[in-house]
């Protein structure tokens, strides 16, 4: 009888993938307000928003983010403790799932981020992993003349 061996890898592919079916059931939450304060944007994040050039979120260097998409604090919950920063991130704009997608893709790589895997129907999920951390993208297509979502669920152990 053969055993098969699962990698490190595969094993974080298929927790972040479980991780984020759940948080897409548990979705309806976001919006509840915990009574935790408002995180704020610095002003170069504000400005790139404003001239539509990709910025990065605070607290997360290594994820870039398209200017065409403004941050929805609303929606949003980041999580910062002595060994673990991340967090859910929602963010709106007009901008196509395909080309969007490939601006994920080619950026999260550039800073040294691995896609691990992806699915692919109407809307649009991609995973990625780097030492320590984990990303999972999921693009959803706004219908008619609404704007595209996108919530990146993003986990740092450090």
């Amino acid at each position: 009888m053969k055993r098969s061996i699962i990698t490190k890898n595969t094993t974080t592919t298929w927790i972040l993938l479980g991780m984020a079916f759940l948080l897409f059931q548990l979705s309806g939450c976001a919006g509840m307000d915990f009574g935790g304060q408002p995180e704020e944007e610095t002003a170069s994040s504000t400005a790139a928003i404003s001239e539509n050039e990709p910025y990065f979120p605070t607290d997360y260097p290594d994820l870039l983010i398209p200017g065409e998409l403004s941050r929805d604090m609303n929606e949003s919950l980041t999580i910062n403790t002595a060994t673990y920063n991340g967090g859910i991130l929602n963010f709106k704009g007009r901008v196509e799932v395909d080309s969007l997608t490939n601006f994920f893709i080619t950026t999260m790589q550039r800073n040294n981020w691995v896609l691990a895997g992806s699915i692919k129907s109407k809307d649009v999920m991609i995973a990625f992993t780097k030492e320590n951390s984990s990303c999972i993208i999921r693009i959803i297509a706004g219908d008619y003349a609404m704007k595209t979502n996108v919530y990146i669920y993003i986990a740092k152990n450090v």
